[in-house]
């Protein structure tokens, strides 16, 4: 690895594409400590958020939680909506792997719902896709149809095999509205 022994950040986000998530955690630590050291709050909430990514990897859910929230109330504090919505998103997704699915939607809503006011139609359209997996998780059918159509709503324009899932997708959404 060709970098910094002082830049634990970059250390951790190698170390994690490798696959190395052990590592990646004690990276992301000493991140963290380091932000903390220097009052750093943006730093110290982007590793606590990596170290949240991390310790989902390595199935240590609890922890990862924890140190989500942890992020989400530092970005928060600095006013960063964009790394706010990205922890949202990675909190819903947690919790819709935890079982705690109506939690679980309403991050995923709230970060769809930044990236579309900052005006990131990619990450509002991943979001959405996740929220539809969060509703078919939780058995609610159309409430993913309804979240993945507006997913590939805010893709304009579609390539030909999106466009026609999206017309297959319209087909139920319609009929529930008639009733």
């Amino acid at each position: 690895m060709d970098i910094s022994k002082t830049d634990f950040h970059a250390q951790g986000v190698a170390h994690f594409r490798a696959g190395e998530f052990a590592e990646a955690q004690c990276a992301f630590e000493s991140a963290w400590a380091e932000a903390q050291r220097v009052n750093d709050k943006r730093r110290a909430a982007e590793a606590a958020n990596d170290l949240g990514v991390t310790f989902q990897k390595l199935k240590q859910r609890d922890k990862a939680k924890h140190q989500f929230e942890s992020a989400l109330a530092l970005f928060t504090e600095v006013g960063d909506q964009q790394r706010r919505a990205q922890t949202l998103g990675n909190l819903g997704t947690l919790l819709g792997d935890l079982r705690k699915f109506t939690e679980a939607e309403s991050r995923l809503e709230q970060a769809a719902l930044l990236f579309h006011t900052a005006g990131d139609v990619q990450n509002e359209s991943l979001t959405l896709k996740w929220l539809s997996r969060v509703h078919m998780q939780h058995g609610d059918i159309f409430g993913a149809l309804f979240a993945y159509e507006r997913a590939l709503a805010r893709l304009e324009p579609l390539p030909l095999s999106q466009k026609l899932l999206r017309r297959f997708l319209q087909i139920p959404l319609r009929m529930i509205a008639r009733h």
